[in-house]
């Protein structure tokens, strides 16, 4: 049986280990992905039960693939979660990182994948169930019919889909996550080895709301000060999106969100909306956990967190989907609007700080 320093020693130079007791994030700390979370507790479930039922199985030839692909924009939630899943159940996690396991030597890139894979599945023999997650995982499981791809990255394909094709046949507790913000990339066959395809996106207003509101609790928590027309702001923004989305449906028969095109943006533009569920428009969670802690820096000095303040600092990271090249979730005409010194909840002109 492996000791927990011997798991960190051994699968450490591949990647961050995680034993359930080392994790902070908790299910209820990531808020929204309500349908993912549910397939994750089935999977957990199973997993967790796995060794009590595998003998079952392989009489059946049912052993399930304990595989997932979570794929998605970054900032959105897919390690996180993750993680909080593997600490419920007392799951050790190792999170590979792609880095690690690429080498410009040939034929190391495909000594590495089987090394940390077979590692791992050694220490789920052991030890109990044990899940490894593969960060950009496109990175080693590109399309290998890009014709950009050389040799040794399509070498290394054949390798990742053999050694899941081992575990899964020997009914080894090992669970295997990949995931990637370039899905597009990954190849077919990576595709298939993979039973769950969970897919993140950014939050739409409501849960950019619920995301918003449960850090500025956190600040008050820390006895910072958070000025009422945050709050109030919020809640006139959020009728205003609410009446669009639903004059928009009325109007052309199905359910339009700000994602699509640029239809509901121009609805906004149109009524001069630029507060702070505007401005969050292809905004990660982390981009909001990011934003809140530059306006922390802030607050130590004013001791209160205005309207101001939170829409430069959110306005200041910038959202996630510009940072990839999403300019298509922004809106392509903001209004110019003066800014002002008016506490920001006039929800048609933006802050100023």
């Amino acid at each position: 049986m492996y000791s927990d320093d011997e798991i960190k020693e051994r699968l450490g130079k591949y990647g961050a280990v995680y034993l359930p007791d080392d994790i902070k994030e908790s299910i209820d700390d990531i808020i929204g992905n309500e349908e993912i979370k549910e397939r994750l507790e089935d999977f957990f479930g199973a997993l967790k039960k796995y060794e009590t039922i595998v003998e079952k199985l392989k009489k059946s030839k049912l052993t399930p693939n304990l595989t997932v692909l979570l794929y998605g924009p970054p900032g959105t939630g897919k390690t996180s979660l993750t993680r909080a899943f593997s600490k419920l159940y007392g799951i050790p996690i190792c999170v590979v990182e792609s880095d690690r396991l690429v080498s410009p030597l040939l034929g190391d890139t495909i000594k590495n994948i089987r090394n940390v894979v077979e590692l791992a599945a050694d220490i789920a023999n052991e030890n109990g169930s044990f899940l490894l997650f593969f960060d950009e995982i496109d990175a080693i499981g590109s399309e290998r019919s890009n014709i950009h791809e050389v040799g040794e990255i399509k070498r290394a394909v054949i390798s990742f889909l053999q050694v899941i094709d081992k575990v899964n046949y020997d009914a080894i507790p090992l669970a295997i996550f990949g995931a990637t913000n370039h899905q597009h990339q990954l190849d077919s066959a990576i595709w298939r080895r993979f039973t769950f395809h969970l897919k993140f996106d950014f939050p739409d207003y409501n849960l950019r709301k619920l995301i918003i509101e449960s850090f500025l609790n956190k600040m008050k928590e820390a006895q910072i000060g958070v000025d009422d027309s945050i709050i109030s702001g919020l809640n006139d923004e959020l009728k205003i999106f609410q009446t669009i989305s639903k004059e928009l449906k009325k109007k052309i028969g199905r359910e339009i969100t700000e994602f699509d095109g640029a239809v509901f943006r121009k609805e906004l533009a149109e009524k001069g909306i630029n507060g702070i569920l505007q401005l969050t428009i292809g905004y990660s969670g982390s981009d909001i956990e990011r934003g809140t802690r530059v306006a922390l820096f802030k607050t130590f000095t004013t001791e209160l967190l205005t309207y101001d303040i939170f829409y430069k600092s959110l306005k200041l990271v910038g959202g996630t989907a510009i940072h990839v090249g999403r300019q298509d979730f922004l809106s392509s005409s903001q209004p110019d609007i003066n800014r002002t010194k008016d506490s920001g909840s006039d929800l048609s002109m933006p802050p100023e700080i």
